[in-house]
């Protein structure tokens, strides 16, 4: 955890003083869901002109319709008998994260890169049309179907890796094509994260928390400010 407090320090203090930076705006479309983005990033050139380390901050509206949203903790998704399912008739989840880019200019037009979401929060409203299905564990305790559970988007999110991860996260590799010095569109494939957390501990153990994965087509645009 002081590792991600650390990293996120350093991304905010980035903007402090003046410097190139790039303004980028897209959209994602993924199993019933889509999502829009917006985004700023300072532009860090390391080893070489070509090699980039872009620090920046990021806003996703995700929203979908008959998602599935399966136990998140690691601990419960290494066993399959462990792992229940909530299902959302409709899910809007707003989240806002520091994230960082690591990218490579191929050519002077070209370029291919990749960005993940660090640390954030997310925000949105409670779902209440969402159904609870336990799995084999659950079951075998003797836990029935819920009809009807309410569910918030958890508030803070951090990267940890794969399922230790907590809350709302997006990530994308994506190739970029400068139309101009300074004008650019972007295109390619992301994984989003999106996690809720019910009102009452129903899963295996207690849990509350449930994650859908999505992957995610993604098409955006670019603008570079500052300086040449």
């Amino acid at each position: 955890m002081k590792q991600v407090v650390m990293i996120a320090l350093i991304i905010g203090s980035a903007f402090g003083s003046y410097a190139q930076y790039r303004v980028n705006a897209g959209a994602s479309v993924g199993s019933g869901a889509t999502m829009f983005s917006l985004g700023a990033e300072r532009e860090f050139n390391v080893i070489s002109k070509k090699f980039y380390i872009n620090p920046g901050i990021r806003l996703n509206v995700f929203s979908g319709n008959d998602l599935e949203y399966i136990t998140a903790p690691a601990k419960y998704t290494v066993n399959d008998d462990q792992v229940d399912t909530l299902t959302f008739n409709s899910v809007q989840n707003n989240f806002a994260n520091l994230y960082v880019r690591l990218g490579y200019d191929i050519t002077e037009k070209l370029s291919v890169s990749f960005d993940i979401d660090v640390v954030g929060v997310s925000f949105g409203s409670e779902q209440n049309n969402t159904q609870y299905f336990p799995g084999k564990a659950s079951r075998d305790l003797g836990v029935p179907n819920v009809s009807s559970v309410n569910a918030s988007p958890i508030a803070v999110n951090v990267l940890l890796i794969g399922d230790n991860n907590i809350g709302s996260l997006n990530s994308t590799l994506s190739l970029s094509y400068n139309l101009t010095n300074r004008f650019g569109i972007d295109a390619g494939a992301g994984l989003v994260f999106t996690e809720y957390t019910t009102n009452a501990a129903i899963g295996y153990d207690s849990n509350d928390r449930f994650r859908n994965k999505n992957m995610m087509g993604y098409i955006g645009v670019s603008y570079l400010f500052g300086e040449k």
